[in-house]
């Protein structure tokens, strides 16, 4: 393919530099392509330019298209314009330089749906509880009583320093209109949703940024790295910190500890500054995040409106999941040694953390005092567990098969039995000598009728009852 590029460039070159202005773009395109249209635009907003002459399709068979667009055959363009390449409903952007050749070939050709600049759609789907959330469509009416009209469940949005609540008096609601460019808490009470159409809104809009930490908004249309998105800050030395509800970033660490490889539309983000600074996000990258299959996690965090980045290094595999009071805050797949974890909380508090590795649950036996909007830099310990205790099945409720989690300060007999409501023992899971640690039962409940369950542990002269929800 390079041999044929080249050649193709060579030819390219002749007739662009007879043409006066050589700036041939070369863009790969999987597919049949009959016609194509080009226009230019000075940035990823603007209204285009008239339709480009001096066009090309040329041919691989069976692999590949490269269309060529010949950018002297414009009256006029400069450094840093953009070109747009259409096609059937779908567009690619080229962001000129100059260079005499530009190529677009593999990863790098990436499609779009739609027009630039033409209406899009911003999906918003919320779960249960907490959402850190941002806009990047022009949504006419700001008032923040109009664009979540269309939720049921919605209980409440935030900034840092406002507030509405649709259940109280509109006195009490200091957040009336929202603010390009900013990012918001929303609180639901069930699974809701929030579409919005609008024009895109441009990447010249000016984020004003604090020193300290801020809530901003992701304005790009198409998923971007963090690197990439806030290179003018890294560069500048003010950016510290990005943080999603469950993933961060530091520019300072070592790459295995940033959790935050992606930013995505729709999303909101914790940006930490060391000085005060107006931002706007660059034009969008030629590389985009490829699909890659999401983490399931066995465990799920609850959210809070603030958090703490902890750090650790822990030579294993799997999942680390830290926990308040038997809650899960965070959870995190170790990279490399590597362990990074948003601790969500909004005060300090005593975690402790679990590791699940090869289908097994074992209690790390460390605890920290967190610190919300701080770091926290520690180390695991490797101590016995210091008392007995039965923890959360994980999934509940369940069907049909749940993993049950304890540990025991001691080495002696340990009894795990399932009973059903009417006290009837309905399965055995252990009942033997066990060392001092943690240790996991599962329990398949395929012969049992669908209710709730109660699983007790007997162990180090202690009894445990925990309930669980079988659900067919």
């Amino acid at each position: 393919m390079k041999k044929i590029i080249t050649l193709m460039i060579m030819l390219v070159l002749s007739a662009a530099l007879f043409a006066g202005i050589p700036h041939p773009v070369f863009v790969e395109f999987e597919g049949t392509v009959d016609n194509f249209t080009a226009y230019l635009g000075t940035d990823n907003q603007t209204a285009l330019t008239e339709t480009s002459v001096g066009c090309g399709i040329l041919v691989e068979p069976g692999s590949y298209q490269l269309i060529m667009v010949e950018c002297g055959n414009f009256p006029e363009w400069e450094f840093a314009d953009v070109l747009y390449i259409l096609i059937d409903g779908q567009y690619t952007q080229v962001i000129l330089g100059y260079d005499n050749v530009q190529a677009l070939t593999g990863d790098d050709s990436v499609w779009y749906p739609g027009v630039p600049g033409g209406e899009v759609t911003q999906n918003g789907v919320f779960a249960a509880g907490w959402n850190l959330w941002s806009y990047n469509v022009d949504i006419g009416s700001r008032a923040v009583a109009d664009v979540f009209l269309p939720m049921t469940y919605l209980t409440k949005v935030k900034s840092i320093t406002q507030s509405y609540d649709p259940a109280l008096d509109p006195n009490f609601n200091t957040l009336v209109n929202l603010v390009d460019g900013y990012g918001y808490w929303v609180q639901v009470s069930e699974a809701d949703v929030l579409d919005l159409i609008g024009s895109a809104l441009p990447l010249t809009t000016v984020i004003a940024l604090d020193t300290g930490w801020n809530l901003a908004a992701f304005l790009p249309q198409e998923a971007e790295a963090p690197d990439y998105a806030f290179a003018t800050l890294i560069t500048a030395g003010s950016l510290t910190k990005v943080k999603s509800i469950t993933e961060s970033y530091d520019p300072a660490l070592d790459p295995n500890f940033n959790t935050l490889e992606f930013m995505y539309p729709g999303n909101g983000y914790w940006v930490q500054l060391t000085e005060a600074a107006s931002f706007t996000y660059p034009a969008p990258g030629t590389t985009r995040a490829m699909d890659t299959e999401a983490v399931e996690y066995i465990w799920t965090p609850v959210i809070y409106t603030n958090s703490t980045c902890a750090y650790a290094s822990l030579e294993a595999e799997g999942q680390v999941a830290v926990f308040v009071n038997d809650e899960c805050r965070g959870v995190t797949t170790i990279n490399n040694g590597c362990v990074s974890l948003v601790i969500n909380g909004t005060e300090a508090e005593t975690a402790t953390f679990m590791l699940y590795q090869n289908g097994q649950v074992t209690d790390l036996n460390t605890q920290i005092i967190t610190a919300p909007g701080e770091d926290v830099f520690f180390d695991f310990t490797s101590d016995a567990p210091v008392s007995t205790k039965l923890m959360n099945a994980y999934p509940n409720p369940f069907n049909p098969v749940t993993t049950i989690a304890y540990q025991t300060s001691e080495a002696g007999n340990v009894n795990v039995s399932v009973y059903n409501v009417k006290g009837q023992k309905v399965a055995e899971l252990a009942n033997n000598h066990q060392e001092a640690g943690t240790h996991n039962v599962v329990w398949n409940a395929a012969g049992e009728a669908s209710g709730i369950y109660f699983v007790k542990m007997t162990a180090s002269g202690t009894e445990q009852i925990q309930k669980v929800i079988l659900m067919k």
